[in-house]
């Protein structure tokens, strides 16, 4: 006869420390010969954290129905529209290296984008047989709402920190994303 157990709560560490302290020792165990464990460790943080930033910034942007990657996409489009953004053509080859993603999956996002006419196609101006996506007046209008919260989650973010950390992790991040880059 099997007993049947209550559903208990996921277990929280109480601190990054308790959360990494594990991962350090099977890290000491079985990373190659030459592998920085203070290198890793820092990128295991970085890792975890980036899945908790994602939904975190997706939870804010719920309410205007829409994600942080395709809030990128619209971002792109309006910086180009104001000219603070030089990238060419907005392709889908551009979004995806500039976003980081595959080429399907930036078109994924342009279809999605383009199906509830966020973005439209229309002639190119120097070339009348070619089109290019451009963005809607739908789509400024959901940029101008979900903006403003995504600025408050971006900011949520790093609620614990002053200024003076602030500025330190930019600094750290810049040098991450340029080795990632």
């Amino acid at each position: 006869m099997t007993t049947k157990t209550e559903p208990t709560e996921p277990i929280e560490p109480a601190s990054a420390e308790q959360a990494i302290a594990p991962h350090l020792k099977l890290l000491a165990a079985t990373a190659e010969r030459g592998t920085s464990r203070k290198k890793a460790a820092a990128g295991l943080m970085l890792l975890w954290l980036s899945d908790d930033v994602m939904s975190g910034v997706n939870a804010g942007l719920r309410e205007h129905g829409i994600t942080e990657n395709k809030l990128h996409v619209l971002i792109l489009f309006s910086l180009d529209e104001r000219g603070m953004l030089d990238l060419g053509p907005l392709t889908p080859s551009v979004i995806a290296d500039y976003c980081g993603v595959t080429r399907s999956s930036a078109t994924g996002l342009l279809d999605w984008l383009e199906t509830r006419e966020l973005l439209a196609r229309e002639h190119r101006k120097d070339d009348r047989r070619s089109l290019e996506l451009v963005l809607t007046d739908k789509g400024r209008e959901i940029l101008d709402q979900a903006l403003p919260s995504f600025w408050r989650a971006c900011a949520h973010l790093t609620r614990e920190l002053n200024d003076e950390d602030c500025q330190t992790l930019q600094t750290i991040l810049a040098k991450v994303w340029r080795g990632i880059k």
